[in-house]
């Protein structure tokens, strides 16, 4: 009787579960590929210090970086955005994302991705304001000049809860998906 009272004791916490948040790909609608055959892409995602996490984080007016507690995103964040941007991409029709292990092949584009800002803004009084999504990168081909760009997005946060924070950071890379697609076409 003492080790099963033991052992529902390590089973059971006062601290809240921690919860996994999920965002989708964006499904961005292009006018159809003139050439025929996807663009064979290689996509390389890193991100700056602080933002390699799978903790959602917050930062404040006077610049500390946090997190919410018990919640975290299904993976770190360059994986995450590797898989929202590749998903995205070839959604299109247009691009065939491949692994770095083919990127010397000919033909293959490069497409590199950093991570700028991906928090939630935590105005002076220590409410939720805005989600921030800042990413910079280039894109180079064999036969075009590279093109190097920034794309971001700031969504407001409609509430306190986290599904509202995850919503807008759902809209947040939507956006900057979106303006990727734009930019490497």
């Amino acid at each position: 009787m003492i080790s099963i009272s033991a052992c529902s004791a390590l089973t059971q916490s006062d601290k809240p579960a921690t919860k996994r948040w999920w965002l989708e790909p964006y499904q961005v609608e292009v006018a159809g590929n003139p050439a025929g055959m996807p663009e064979t892409v290689v996509l390389s995602v890193t991100a700056i210090p602080g933002l390699d996490t799978d903790r959602i984080l917050t930062l404040s007016d006077d610049a500390e970086l946090s997190q919410f507690a018990a919640a975290r995103w299904v993976d770190h964040l360059p994986e995450l955005v590797t898989s929202l941007i590749e998903r995205s991409l070839q959604a299109t029709g247009q691009f065939e994302v491949v692994t770095e292990r083919t990127a010397s092949r000919p033909g293959n584009c490069l497409l590199e991705l950093e991570l700028r800002e991906f928090f939630a803004d935590i105005a002076p009084g220590g409410a939720l304001s805005t989600v921030r999504v800042a990413i910079k990168g280039s894109f180079r081909c064999e036969s075009t000049a590279p093109v190097v760009f920034q794309s971001g997005a700031s969504v407001p946060i409609a509430s306190e809860r986290m599904s509202a924070v995850v919503a807008a950071f759902q809209q947040a890379m939507d956006s900057v998906t979106l303006d990727i697609v734009n930019k490497i076409q």
